[in-house]
């Protein structure tokens, strides 16, 4: 269920993370973190009756309880004035997430190509940074100029599970990619944040949105989501990677190929096609 406004994906097998397996399950199709290893289906786009739609108040409330929300002594990077909420690090978001970098780790350990560079990839926002401070202080509604605020500020704190996930995977000899939708003009915070709470990542292995590069040339300058994440893939497989996991909080992060196996990270706060 989309609760906020728009922001400014060679699959050969994708991996189900089932926290109540603790393994992934390696099947055609895409990776849905769920752990009945199905999608919570979407209301219809026009529906015949309010029955059809989950009340959005109650949709809020039972985020909260996933994140199980806590508020901190930060203030946000805005008006600094209002206290930032935060997930808790015993939540079932926390556990969940975990859960699916463990069964990726195990993963990658075996994965034994080796006729490129192998390598792995991560979209930023929900995948390797948690926004759920922003999304909770504008009530679910993006707005360009309090994101960016946030983001070159650099509040968010890492995803659970997935700053292990890099360095494991790094000591298995993979190269590390960072591509989102975020533009060039926050380059800077987006480096700060990333590498504050963790991450090895520098300006040669983090994409950001900048569509008159050549690479984009098929679509730019209104490329969607998908032709834009994939377009960014083939290009750094062309460079002699193989991306042998792509990670995503969306779908439209993983769809469009150029990635052997690919792992759906939960995010029930916006959707992005």
């Amino acid at each position: 269920m989309k609760l906020s406004l728009k922001r400014p994906a060679r699959t050969t097998t994708i991996a189900f993370a089932s926290l109540a397996a603790g393994a992934a399950l390696t099947v055609p199709g895409l990776a849905l973190a769920t752990n009945s290893g199905q999608a919570v289906p979407a209301p219809p786009a026009s529906p015949t009756s309010a029955d059809q739609i989950q009340n959005i108040d109650q949709v809020k409330t039972a985020i909260k309880g996933y994140y199980k929300d806590r508020v901190t002594s930060t203030l946000d990077p805005v008006n600094g004035t209002t206290a930032l909420h935060q997930f808790s690090d015993d939540s079932n978001y926390a556990a969940e997430v975990k859960g699916i970098a463990a069964s990726a780790g195990k993963y990658l350990a075996h994965h034994d190509r080796h006729n490129a560079q192998k390598a792995i990839l991560f979209d930023v926002d929900d995948t390797t940074l948690n926004t759920y401070s922003y999304e909770i202080y504008s009530n679910f509604v993006y707005s360009p100029s309090s994101n960016a605020a946030f983001v070159n500020a650099g509040v968010f704190p890492a995803v659970p599970g997935m700053v292990d996930l890099e360095k494991k995977a790094e000591a298995e000899g993979y190269k590390v990619f960072f591509l989102t939708g975020r533009p060039e003009a926050q380059r800077a915070g987006t480096i700060e944040n990333l590498t504050n709470v963790g991450y090895d990542v520098s300006s040669s292995n983090l994409y950001l949105k900048d569509l008159t590069k050549p690479i984009y040339a098929s679509c730019a300058p209104s490329c969607t989501t998908i032709q834009y994440k994939s377009l960014t893939r083939q290009y750094i497989e062309s460079q002699g990677n193989d991306i042998v996991a792509n990670f995503g909080d969306q779908f439209s992060d993983l769809k469009g190929g150029f990635a052997d196996n690919t792992y759906k990270i939960p995010n029930p706060m916006y959707y992005l096609p």
